[in-house]
């Protein structure tokens, strides 16, 4: 190669270096969805014989502390010691493990047993059932094609399938037939353990096993009467998130302001929130730069929810009749985030009532709800009269026009009128227009609620005050 070429050759070389460092570094700034992963903790009781399981190396007792009771060889936790002080390696050296639970709520890797030795959550030995327990039980699928054997429902807020003692091929049973099974509180959610002050994140119950039962919490051990005796809990470590909700939005919220309104909710399961930051986009591509509204970091400890539209520069109103996808993430107490959880479980019950059968998204109203509205004659109302109201100024709106008003006019509304005097005879309660005759002389409140064809509705109520009339008075020619 000449002097020249080999320059060329040079350059074109420090020009590729450079480019895919710039382009590996632009990718790097580019926010991700990642998978949300929650870290369990604590130690489990396995009965007198086995006692402690360690679901993190960060709890294995093996420390060099003289207060450990496992520190001195020969003892167990709750006997005499009988042997010398003896040293064993610090936490998360030698040995290293831990149960992890992914953004599909399945369990992996492993806990540790000073007598058994590791105990896996996830392999690709057949569980004795088959999976029968985890696939049906599950959200997401879990079963050999991704070596999980044991998985959570938040909904029924209980853990389904296997664990394994690698020595000997023990299975342990998850949800077992034991009172309480192995639970896992849910934030929002009823008490997994009513009665105990169970916090959200942690679990309760008993696994169960050939060598016995596996407790999660002392306080379901035996009613919750060892805890004085051994405190100990399994429980999720980590800032995660519990379940997202959405749209949220109420025919009232959409009566009082616009149709094109949401609000994300979201529960904190476990950890310490300072903050959050949320994504909302109209097609399943996560994106800060693209996305239909972004919220930034919002300094908060407690929020639990977004409402849009708002004043934040990129979240205004939505469109009608739109989908809608988002992620949300949290901050911890050192500034940490966790993982992008994206909104995942729209049902046919929700406000929204899940129209494009896609659990991932939630869908805004089609067009503006009607506006109800409503006059009377005479003014001055009084008992025993009838009083004529009439809603003829009354609007909805179509979806080929979802923000222009028309007036009701034949099948386009349907009315009801109710008033709050119980002796009230009301002409027809169904039509435009009705009379009312009142039989109490006070504070009466009349309602009109108007419908729509596509059963959106508004009310409308107004408080009116009901007179005796006046009495009438006649002069008589004194006898």
């Amino acid at each position: 190669m000449n002097a020249t070429c080999e320059t060329i050759y040079q350059k074109l070389t420090a020009i590729f270096i450079v480019g895919s460092f710039l382009i590996m570094a632009f990718i790097s700034l580019v926010p991700r969805a990642q998978a949300a992963t929650s870290t369990v903790r604590g130690i489990g009781w396995w009965g007198d014989g086995l006692q402690e399981v360690y679901f993190n190396c960060l709890d294995d007792k093996i420390g060099d502390r003289l207060d450990v009771f496992q520190n001195l060889s020969g003892s167990g936790k709750y006997s005499s010691p009988n042997e010398l002080f003896h040293f064993y390696s610090t936490p998360c050296s030698d040995l290293v493990h831990g149960v992890y639970i992914d953004s599909d709520n399945n369990f992996s890797g492993q806990a540790w047993n000073p007598t058994k030795g590791l105990i896996s959550f996830s392999g690709t030995t057949t569980p004795p059932d088959g999976y029968g327990d985890t696939s049906p039980n599950c959200a997401h699928t879990c079963n050999n094609s991704n070596n999980c054997w044991a998985c959570y429902n938040e909904d029924s807020q209980s853990v389904y399938g296997w664990a394994r003692v690698d020595s000997d091929g023990t299975w342990i049973k998850l949800n077992s037939a034991l009172t309480p099974p192995v639970k896992l509180q849910n934030c929002g959610a009823t008490s997994v353990w009513p009665g105990y002050g169970v916090q959200s994140g942690d679990f309760v119950g008993y696994a169960s096993s050939t060598l016995g039962a596996l407790s999660f919490n002392c306080k379901s051990e035996s009613g919750g009467n060892m805890c004085g005796l051994r405190d100990y809990k399994v429980y999720i470590s980590n800032l995660t998130i519990g379940s997202l909700s959405a749209p949220n939005w109420t025919y009232e919220q959409a009566c009082l302001s616009t149709a094109r309104g949401a609000t994300l909710k979201w529960c904190k399961r476990s950890g310490t929130q300072t903050a959050y930051e949320i994504v909302v986009n109209s097609t399943n591509t996560f994106s800060t730069s693209t996305a239909i509204c972004w919220s930034g970091k919002k300094i908060s400890d407690f929020a639990a929810q977004y409402n849009l539209p708002n004043s934040d520069p990129t979240c205004g109103s939505l469109a009608y009749n739109s989908n809608y996808y988002w992620w949300i993430r949290l901050y911890d107490e050192t500034d940490t985030p966790t993982g992008w959880y994206q909104y995942y479980g729209n049902k046919s019950s929700d406000s929204d009532r899940n129209i494009d059968n896609n659990a991932y998204t939630f869908t805004t109203y089609k067009h503006e709800f009607p506006s109800p509205y409503f006059t009377w004659s005479p003014y001055e109302i009084l008992v025993g009269t009838t009083t004529n109201f009439t809603a003829v100024l009354s609007r909805y709106y179509t979806t080929a026009a979802p923000n222009t008003p028309n007036f009701c006019v034949g099948s386009n509304c349907s009315y009801l009128w109710s008033a709050n005097d119980s002796g009230a005879i009301i002409s027809t309660t169904t039509g435009q227009l009705t009379g009312i005759i009142f039989n109490l002389a006070t504070s009466t409140l009349v309602t009109l609620k108007v419908t729509d064809t596509d059963n959106y509705y508004c009310s409308m109520a107004s408080s009116t005050t009901i007179n005796y009339g006046l009495p009438i008075w006649r002069e008589i020619k004194a006898k």
